[in-house]
């Protein structure tokens, strides 16, 4: 296997965006962690649509992408999460053609998710739409933007108060809130950085009063991620992806996770991964034909509680449609 010189150059690029950065990173953010009020992903290079509204549309294709997570399983109360989402370049509805090599156009997705962690549940909707402007021969600069609506559950009959089994503070609650999300990205076919901040609103979780007794409120806190990587083509066959991304919570920690794959031949791929103080990470897809991709994600967890429980499962089952010849300068990137 060797190396082409269009490889050796991005080679030496991503040196200086996915390995040198996240190696500062480590070094100032010396305790890692991260809030679970936030759906967490192993594989969030198959559906980066869903964590960052810049990237609606970016690819040639309508995606349609179901996702399940399972996390920490046999753990009692553990965080189970679920997406379906799609989204598309608007000209692929619309019936338009674009030149091969790429121009200006603009993107529309939506999602939803649950996630449930013991008696929390959380669900949401949200419509997206991003436009991607060419900034040169070879770079995109898109910007984003999600607009929907969360609900925040609390079921107390699901809840084991050891204290106060009767505590008259702790009860069920539903609150639907409305919400949006900003992105950015900057892409081109081998390099990509992708900047998003999530639930804008900072939107309250109000708990009802007592017998007089008074309680603060709770927040769903304000997200930011940063996403880089880069598709290196090592030969005609192989590929090479490495990525980063840094996810912070207002009020907690930064929380880093990396990851590498090997792409062969765009059929198979497999990959490792490490999320801070948190797991080791093992991926394995396969291209079924050429619309339809599977792909598996084990999470080993590093975190006090690995005993008890047997690891994260996590699979993704994405369907893309193919328009032909109508095309976009897209770095291809989400295998």
């Amino acid at each position: 296997m060797c190396l082409t010189k269009k490889g050796f150059y991005q080679l030496k690029v991503i040196l200086h965006t996915t390995i040198l950065i996240p190696c500062i990173l480590i070094l100032l953010c010396h305790k890692q962690g991260f809030a679970q009020q936030n759906p967490q992903f192993s594989q969030y290079l198959l559906n980066p649509y869903v964590i960052n509204p810049g990237i609606t549309g970016v690819e040639e294709y309508l995606e349609i992408t179901a996702s399940f997570r399972n996390q920490w399983t046999g753990f009692d109360g553990a965080p189970t999460t679920a997406t379906f989402s799609f989204n598309t370049p608007l000209y692929l509805l619309k019936g338009e053609l674009q030149k091969s090599e790429g121009e200006s156009h603009q993107g529309i997705g939506a999602f939803i998710y649950t996630d449930e962690t013991g008696p929390v549940k959380q669900g949401g909707f949200f419509a997206s739409y991003a436009y991607h402007l060419k900034v040169s021969k070879d770079w995109f600069l898109s910007l984003g933007t999600f607009a929907g609506a969360t609900q925040f559950k609390y079921d107390d009959s699901e809840a084991i108060l050891l204290q106060n089994p009767a505590d008259p503070l702790v009860q069920s609650l539903s609150i639907l809130n409305f919400d949006m999300s900003i992105g950015a990205y900057l892409y081109s076919d081998y390099l990509f950085f992708g900047l998003a901040a999530n639930r804008l609103f900072n939107s309250e979780i109000p708990f009802d009063v007592q017998n007089g007794i008074l309680t603060s409120d709770g927040r769903l806190e304000r997200n930011f991620n940063l996403l880089i990587g880069s598709r290196i083509s090592l030969s005609d066959q192989w590929e090479f992806v490495p990525s980063t991304l840094l996810m912070a919570v207002e009020g907690a920690p930064l929380q880093l996770q990396l990851g590498a794959k090997l792409i062969y031949d765009n059929i198979f791929w497999g990959g490792i991964g490490y999320r801070g103080q948190d797991a080791l990470i093992g991926i394995a897809g396969l291209r079924i034909s050429d619309s339809f991709l599977v792909s598996y994600s084990y999470d080993y967890s590093l975190s006090a509680f690995s005993g008890q429980q047997t690891g994260t499962h996590e699979i993704i089952l994405s369907y893309r449609f193919d328009f032909g010849n109508q095309k976009c300068a897209c770095p291809n990137y989400s295998l």
